[in-house]
């Protein structure tokens, strides 16, 4: 029977399901967990309101999912008891692991690790950021199986809700089909999903049980297969379990706004939408130098741990029968031949980005719940506030389930006491920096739109106070410290009692925003639009100043003059690629077993070579240098530490208009003279000019006009100061050392020396150390040491 407490017996029909099991064969048995969390009734059984779903599979078939974050284990047949282990973490295993794993008898009975119970509330408390609205505990008649926070492990499926649209019953996870056969958990948000549903309500019959977005993959996927991926549009990461075909699929949407990681781990294939939610379940994580090293975590689809990768934006990766893992690419993006000639009018292509970008606004502006728009002060963020206030006024579009909701938005204001004076310009480094303020210039624009705006106010003390925590939740360095402030961003728009955010994120990208982009738009004329061309003596003359600010941009990160890269690399490299870099850290000498490992040339090679052959002989170089940013830098630093991760850390959920892939799509194949245009009247190149001809009805002339602007934070800091004491507390001889890969010697003095000089490079190496040492220590990663290769 079921019980109304937070405990639960399995339901009826549950025995019936069991009985249907053959040893031998992988079988399903699903068991529903009722109480407020709530599903529509399905297989065998009769209960209404059931809010868990928990798959067993004959063959220890392991799936774990959480919503809004994902996490999933597959036993793979055959690999029952691998582990790998080091002379690391040997002294970490537990000595009766082999006694924990899950055994059938005769098909009716199992035996999970005893300590399940507490792992899985483990799992819940590290991840609970990520969806807090529905959770529960479920144990199952036997006590073998116990799922807390709809999690569950060993044996389940399960989800933990973040509820953003469809907020009944039918929008709690995991869905599945009319006959039980297939299962999907969705971490995200998927647009235009009316439409879907009735398309296929009109294809297949298919019987949605609910409203929420999320349903139509199951739909898609009974339909199309694997190729349901190309149909879906928003910001996703997704697992399906398909038992007639025994196929588990995992993937990521396009841009890679949402995570999904995995590894193999005693004999599991296990996924997460973090690295922390593995920790429970005995992963035991370590660090991989190499990729350290040679930036393999910012730039490809590793980590910074060892053996956990990451899926690869429009990308997925599928387990079959148990046993047989492969990766597939469903999406990549694409740009025209740079010889072709543009046959589109210049006012046409305006209204076409206007079209899009309004049409992308207008779908994420569709939620259950209150949606707010994170203003920065640039035109990115100001475009999306004016098209939603357009959108909103003409009637288009509502907010909330009752259309009562006000426009709100939020930003975040580094005051001076912050070490970061906005009132004019700062100078280090001999590099001058242009702080124009940019929280005034959003109050302006909300003034504009007659919006609500709220600011997070961050000085130092607020900076170093949520210096650790901003760590922990980004899980890997980020080398600027405006990750906080969008840490501390999101807890004011949680707090505000709004859970969905719009962001201007991705516009750089697509419009070719960067500084970075400027050399490469230079390197050759564009053929596709002659009326954007300038005489070559005046592009060579500009392209000369663009490499010298490129160089210097190098030297600010790494005090060094250039990068060293191999030779035959040059002619093709972007030169985001080439001035590529992190601030120095002094490596501890073993680590040169890993011989010299060059980031420029991890990167470019990471691209394999018939795309590389495309990059070089089909597509503008700006095009060439926009799509390795979007491979490497966009998903693997800009959405995960200043998009996803600060944003889930306060369980708000982001989206974000300018990564709609039919804007993406559209935006790709623009010649690059109509993303940068050159004015001869005032001999100036004018980046995303565009966006700002298909922007001029919604921003102010401030924005219209005004050069961009990166959002950035403090880089230095007075000594003796909440940064200062926070560094050295931090950075000490036994932290240093217990790291491993890093030298004590090269970093005994690098605190004094930050602090005391006030170099902008020293201070960012000692911010990198920081984090290094925070994240091992939350992490519990044991040093490292030089791999034993048995050479």
């Amino acid at each position: 029977m079921w019980h109304r407490e937070h405990e639960w017996e399995s339901g009826p029909g549950a025995e019936k399901l069991w009985d249907k099991l053959v040893p031998g064969k992988t079988g399903l048995i699903l068991i529903k967990a009722p109480a407020k969390y709530g599903l529509e009734s399905g297989l065998e059984t009769e209960v209404d309101n059931a809010g868990v779903y928990t798959l067993i599979g004959a063959h220890q078939s392991h799936c774990l999912v959480t919503m809004c974050g994902i996490t999933a284990a597959i036993t793979l047949a055959g690999r029952s008891g691998y582990s790998r282990t080091t002379s690391a973490t040997k002294g970490r295993l537990h000595a009766d692991r082999g006694s924990q794993r899950r055994t059938l008898s005769n098909g009716h009975s199992s035996q999970p690790s005893a300590n399940l119970k507490a792992q899985l509330a483990s799992s819940l408390d590290v991840i609970k950021h990520r969806g807090p609205d529905s959770y529960g505990t479920w144990t199952s008649p036997d006590g073998n199986i116990a799922l807390i926070g709809d999690l569950t492990t060993a044996e389940g499926l399960g989800s933990c809700r973040l509820e953003i649209n469809g907020l009944g019953p039918g929008g709690d996870q995991p869905f599945t089909n009319s006959d039980g056969t297939i299962y999907a958990v969705v971490n995200g948000e998927l647009y235009d999903h009316q439409r879907i549903r009735n398309e296929m309500v009109k294809l297949s019959g298919f019987n949605f049980r609910g409203g929420s977005d999320s349903e139509i993959v199951v739909a898609l996927y009974e339909y199309y297969g694997v190729s349901f991926l190309s149909k879906l549009r928003g910001e996703f990461a997704l697992c399906v379990y398909d038992s007639k075909k025994q196929l588990f699929l995992a993937a990521r949407d396009r841009s890679g706004v949402k995570p999904l990681f995995w590894t193999i781990h005693d004999g599991r294939l296990l996924l997460a939408s973090e690295a922390k939610a593995l920790l429970p379940f005995d992963w035991l994580p370590e660090w991989d130098v190499r990729s350290i090293m040679d930036l393999g975590w910012f730039t490809e689809e590793r980590t910074i741990f060892k053996g956990l990768r990451k899926i690869r934006p429009g990308h997925y990766i599928t387990c079959l029968s148990l046993d047989h893992i492969s990766e597939g690419q469903y999406w990549d993006h694409d740009y025209p031949d740079k010889d072709i000639l543009e046959t589109r009018s210049e006012a046409e292509m305006i209204e076409g980005v206007r079209e899009r970008l309004l049409d992308a606004v207008r779908v994420r502006l569709q939620a259950d719940v209150p949606v707010g728009i994170h203003l920065s002060g640039g035109i990115d963020s100001s475009v999306i506030a004016g098209m939603a206030k357009h959108l909103l006024d003409k009637g288009e579009v509502k907010l909330g389930n009752d259309g009562t909701h006000r426009l709100r938005c939020l930003g975040v204001a580094f005051d001076k006491t912050s070490g970061f004076d906005e009132s004019g310009t700062d100078k280090y480094q001999g590099l001058w920096v242009y702080t124009l303020t940019r929280a005034a210039i959003a109050e302006r624009t909300a003034d504009f739109l007659s919006v609500d705006f709220q600011k997070a106010h961050m000085n130092e003390a607020e900076l170093a106070a949520n210096f650790e925590e901003a760590v922990w939740f980004d899980e890997q360095p980020h080398f600027e410290l405006a990750f906080i402030g969008k840490h501390a961003l999101s807890k004011l728009t949680r707090d505000s009692g709004i859970k969905t955010i719009i962001s201007g994120q991705g516009s750089d990208e697509i419009f070719g925003g960067y500084d970075v982009f400027m050399r490469d738009y230079l390197r050759e004329p564009d053929k596709a639009w002659p009326e954007g061309r300038f005489d070559d003596s005046k592009r060579l003359e500009k392209l000369h100043t663009a490499g010298l600010a490129a160089e210097r941009m190098f030297k600010t990160w790494t005090g060094h003059d250039g990068a060293q890269m191999p030779e035959q690399l040059r002619p093709e490299i972007p030169t985001f690629a080439a001035s590529l870099a992190v601030p120095p850290i002094a490596l501890a000498p073993w680590t040169s077993c890993f011989g010299k490992p060059i980031p420029q040339a991890t990167m470019i090679e990471n691209i394999d070579e018939r795309m590389r052959n495309v990059m070089r002989t089909k597509w503008h170089p700006l095009h060439a240098a926009q799509y390795l940013w979007n491979k490497t830098a966009l998903p693997n630093m800009l959405l995960t530490n200043l998009s996803d991760r600060t944003e889930m850390s306060h369980s708000v959920e982001g989206r974000v208009p300018f990564l709609d892939h039919n804007l993406m799509e559209y935006v790709n194949h623009l010649p690059p003279s109509i993303k940068l245009r050159y004015d001869p009247e005032t001999d100036m190149v004018t980046e995303k000019w565009i966006l700002r001809q298909a922007s001029r009805p919604f921003i102010t002339d401030e924005l219209y006009t005004r050069k961009k602007h990166p959002y950035t934070a403090p880089v230095v800091f007075p000594v003796g100061g909440p940064m200062h004491k926070l560094m050295s507390k931090l950075i000490t001889q036994e932290n240093v050392e217990a790291l491993g890969f890093v030298d004590w010697n090269g970093t005994e003095d690098l605190v004094e020396k930050a602090f005391s000089t006030q170099d902008s490079v020293v201070l960012r190496s000692a911010f990198g150390v920081a984090q290094w040492i925070v994240l091992g220590q939350r992490f519990g990663i044991p040093k490292a040491v030089k791999p034993d290769w048995g050479w």
